[in-house]
């Protein structure tokens, strides 16, 4: 079924006939995503794997990713992060049980995820109690509903002024400007003076195949 979604034209796909032309047959026409701008905003106009069109360079990071990155050696050195922030969480959540206090899952499994990723990829634990976890799990949340929201100029570009008046302009632009974070990260390891972990992180690779 095609659809007009505002200037954008939408393909809907409801049986499994069109399904495989799209998935198999017209795979490459259909591999990119949506140019929306929330996404392109906060992934520097399409320059990460997720949101980056099927190009060379889209291969070129799919390579990093799979020969360096997420390679059977590296996931298996990651192993104890989720085993130990797992065995944490039980810590946490038995200490909450013996005092008989509510225990939030969906948070605790929330901080559990993005705490081992961080770990993973920074070498940080933001799921303690502080200013550090506060401000990242409030940056996490702005994103993802950011990316999630309806940007007017997305599907009807001369309205693009509404997006103003609803404040999503504004919004996009303060969490822009406050993921300067990841250059924080990165200054962080670049910093001769930093406490080598044991353990080397995924910032470290990448930076380590810049050089």
């Amino acid at each position: 079924m095609f659809l007009r979604l505002g200037f954008v034209p939408t393909l809907v796909v409801s049986c499994a006939r069109v399904a495989e032309e799209v998935m198999k047959t017209h795979d490459l026409e259909f591999s990119g995503r949506p140019s929306l701008l929330g996404q392109q905003k906060l992934s520097s106009n399409g320059l990460d794997l997720a949101f980056a069109p099927y190009t060379n360079y889209w291969r070129e990071m799919r390579k990093i990713c799979t020969l360096h990155l997420f390679n059977s050696k590296r996931v298996q050195s990651f192993c104890s992060i989720p085993e130990d922030e797992v065995s944490r969480m039980i810590e946490k959540i038995s200490k909450f049980a013996s005092a008989s206090k509510l225990v939030n899952l969906s948070e605790t499994l929330h901080f559990l995820t993005s705490t081992i990723i961080c770990r993973i990829a920074f070498s940080k634990r933001y799921e303690d109690e502080g200013w550090e976890r506060c401000r990242f799990h409030t940056l996490l949340y702005e994103a993802q509903a950011i990316m999630g929201s309806f940007f007017f100029k997305d599907y009807f570009p001369f309205m693009g002024w509404v997006d103003k008046l609803t404040g999503l302009t504004a919004r996009l632009q303060k969490i822009l400007r406050e993921f300067d974070f990841y250059q924080e990260i990165i200054n962080d390891h670049l910093n001769p003076e930093r406490t080598k972990y044991e353990q080397v992180d995924i910032t470290d690779i990448l930076i380590g195949r810049q050089n």
